[in-house]
């Protein structure tokens, strides 16, 4: 048998996406043609990495129209295709078929000669590819080993199974409690995960809620994820410092002013646990990309390290923390924790792909779960690649140039999370804008933001539809429907500027909306406002 190298099997695949016929297949499997498809230039025309604002604001110029072509979705509309510039969409993906010519040269920029085998579990750096990335990682974060995994879902089970069979771990009351975590109410796991965690993993959440811990009331309220998801989460709150110290207060049964701490989903009494992990997300992707202050995250991981409770760090957007909190290095942001999990597809941009970072030991159980998860395929060459050419191209300083310096670049997402304080700080000093929306929070914390907006649903996509017919500007894509009461957040003080908010959405500066310019973000939210005036 012939084996073929890996740069040769992508240029294969390749050339078979090109005699592929996209827009039939689309036709016939979801039922609209090439007027439903999105399509979107490559990375390689939008990069901004070592250049000027003056250089950036030029690119934007020149690359305005092919930045998003955007088309029509709804086979029902008789708005022709345009190009659109879309201020919400963060990140380009480019066509299949370039995907694989790219990664064809990722392979080679790389030095990647041979496939990973079921992981590579018994290499070493100089004999695989996928070692010597794990090995990157790791260093970066100033932690002795990685392990490359499919999905984060997959990679925070891991991480959670290891933490309740850990020999340190201990009960809190003398016996063999039901195995535990505890997190804040929007945490991946309780939300977009099918209680994975209980269902296959056969452990409980205790959830730290701020909105209940710091009312008047110390009576739990009943959590249910389908409530916060119809509703928005306005205004709440990260994890804090005394929300932690008031759950190891319940641990101890001391029931500091008078809290009670139960699981979900089954209402066990949390003095019936064993809490084996203190998971905090960095930023809180739900809540709007806020963060934990910083000395309480460290605080936090003293507090648990005297309990003898793992510190998890949920790091799916920790890059983007990390900028938000002024740190220079990676490191720096991963030191307080035990493990840290982190995303590659999201503010990197791969086509999927996590890893688990943490100790030796920790790293040899995690391959053994991942085994037993069935996430260690016989190659994960085409997601392992892609995620280490993200990482490489955002967090790496001069990576294309062949240098091979490996050293930790933080100024990708420093320059997103500037451009976003810049555009909110625009929008909300219009009178017209800051009546029509409330930023969560209002002042960025990292390059993302949730907006709450006092209009229906259906009158925010007419809206969207009419300014993108007048303007070519898409101000928003990706809108949700949501009933909660909010307030004003320039009068907190007034209860009468209590207003009903009917959609929400999340922005996000990425690769792509960090080149428009700010002017077409006030030209574009100014015509939504007046739009919604009418």
């Amino acid at each position: 048998m012939v084996t073929l190298s890996s740069t040769k099997v992508l240029q294969l695949l390749y050339a078979s996406l090109l005699t592929f016929d996209f827009s039939a297949a689309a036709s016939s499997t979801f039922g609209y043609g090439t007027a439903g498809v999105v399509s979107f230039v490559g990375r390689a025309t939008i990069g901004t990495r070592g250049q000027s604002p003056s250089n950036v604001r030029r690119s934007t110029n020149a690359a305005r129209s092919s930045i998003q072509k955007s088309y029509a979705t709804d086979a029902s509309d008789d708005v022709p295709m345009k190009d659109l510039i879309d201020l919400q969409t963060h990140t380009v993906r480019p066509s299949p078929s370039d995907v694989l010519s790219h990664l064809s040269k990722a392979c080679d920029l790389l030095g990647i000669e041979a496939y990973d085998v079921y992981g590579d579990f018994t290499s070493i750096e100089d004999q695989s590819y996928l070692r010597k990335f794990e090995t990157e990682v790791a260093t970066c974060f100033g932690r002795e080993d990685a392990v490359f995994c499919l999905s984060g879902g997959m990679a925070q089970s891991i991480a959670l199974m290891i933490h309740a069979q850990s020999d340190t771990t201990t009960t809190t009351n003398d016996n063999d409690g039901t195995l535990a975590f505890a997190c804040h109410p929007t945490s991946h796991l309780l939300m977009h995960e099918n209680e994975a965690f209980s269902e296959l993993l056969g452990m409980e959440a205790v959830i730290i809620d701020p909105d209940d811990m710091d009312a008047a009331s110390t009576q739990q309220t009943k959590y249910d994820p389908e409530v916060f998801k119809s509703e928005g989460y306005c205004g709440m709150t990260p994890m804090r410092l005394h929300h932690a110290e008031r759950l190891i207060s319940a641990l101890d049964g001391s029931k500091m002013s008078g809290d009670s701490f139960s699981t979900y989903p089954s209402n066990i009494p949390v003095t019936s646990t064993t809490v084996s992990t203190l998971i905090v997300e960095l930023p809180h992707r739900e809540i709007g990309g806020k963060l934990v202050p910083w000395k309480e995250v460290e605080e936090m991981s003293h507090l648990c390290r005297g309990r003898k409770i793992k510190f998890h760090c949920d790091g799916a957007r920790i890059f983007e923390a990390s900028a938000g909190y002024g740190h220079e290095s990676i490191q720096q942001t991963a030191e307080p924790f035990d493990t840290i999990y982190i995303s590659f597809y999201k503010g990197l941009g791969a086509l999927s792909g996590a890893m688990l970072i943490g100790d030796k030991t920790f790293c040899a159980d995690a391959r053994v779960w991942l085994r037993r998860m069935g996430g260690n395929l016989y190659t994960v060459l085409p997601y392992a690649v892609s995620s280490w050419d993200g990482f490489r191209k955002n967090c790496i300083t001069n990576y294309s140039d062949g240098s091979g310096s490996i050293q930790y670049d933080a100024s990708v997402f420093e320059q997103r999370r500037q451009k976003l304080a810049r555009v909110i700080d625009s929008l909300s000093a219009d009178v017209d804008i800051a009546s029509l929306v409330q930023f969560d929070p209002s002042i960025p914390e990292t390059n993302m933001i949730h907006g709450y907006l006092r209009t229906s649903y259906d009158e925010c996509m007419a809206a969207i539809k009419r300014v993108e017919q007048k303007t070519g500007i898409r101000v928003l894509n990706r809108v949700r429907s949501c009933v909660r009461d909010g307030i004003d957040s320039n009068n907190d003080n007034s209860s009468g500027n209590e207003q009903r908010f009917g959609c929400r959405f999340e922005l996000t500066i990425g690769e792509s909306n960090a080149l428009i310019d700010d002017e077409y973000f006030e030209l574009g939210w100014k015509e939504f406002a007046v739009e919604l005036q009418h």
